[in-house]
């Protein structure tokens, strides 16, 4: 028990606490990806593009209650973004992000059906 009182101690054991806890939340999906399969992991790095370049103007979570608006609303909506100054967001960055969210369109069980 001293060795938790020591100040390496306590960081050995968070060290373990922490790898622990990151190993037992890696292969669950959340944010773009929540309610999807096992995306691939060329889906996983559109999404995380996804998410960097959404996230910098609003919370990612705008975007993740906005699923199952359909492809042709996500493609509009994506390209109003992009013309924004602020956003970042290149023509090239513009179809990944729209091949993020195509895939949860197309992939996600728990998201509400819309038109497309």
């Amino acid at each position: 028990m001293k060795a938790l009182t020591t100040r390496h101690g306590r960081a050995a054991v968070l060290a373990v606490l922490t790898s622990g806890l990151a190993t037992s939340c890696a292969d669950a999906p959340h944010g773009l990806l929540a309610g999807t399969p096992a995306p691939p992991p060329e889906v996983q790095q559109d999404c995380a593009l996804a998410t960097a370049k959404c996230a910098r103007c609003h919370p990612i979570e705008r975007v993740i209650v906005s699923r199952g608006i359909g492809v042709r609303r996500w493609q509009m909506y994506i390209e109003q973004m992009r013309l924004k100054p602020s956003s970042g967001i290149s023509p090239s960055d513009a179809d990944i992000i729209f091949r993020c969210l195509r895939f949860v369109e197309e992939a996600c069980t728990d998201c509400k059906q819309g038109r497309s």
